[in-house]
């Protein structure tokens, strides 16, 4: 059978929410594609700084309070 389709796992069709389970995820799956391919851990080494790093600037440069609604609405309730 020459069309027949070839049984794999699609990434895209797992389902993870957020929190404890989705950070889990993304900690295992980083972890395998470091081990399975080395050349990957200089570039995790430079975007955990540089996602650290941007964080504090986005933390930093906030204007308004937390909780405020950044999108402010279109028409004004008078």
């Amino acid at each position: 059978m020459k069309g027949a389709p070839i049984p794999q796992i699609n990434a895209s069709k797992l389902v993870f929410g957020g929190g404890v389970a989705g950070a889990l995820f993304a900690v295992i799956s980083a972890v395998i594609f470091l081990v399975g391919i080395p050349a990957l851990r200089s570039f995790l080494a430079a975007s955990a700084v540089l996602g650290c790093l941007l964080a504090l600037v986005i933390h930093f440069s906030r204007r308004k309070p937390p909780g405020q609604p950044r999108i402010l609405p279109a028409t004004k309730q008078g």
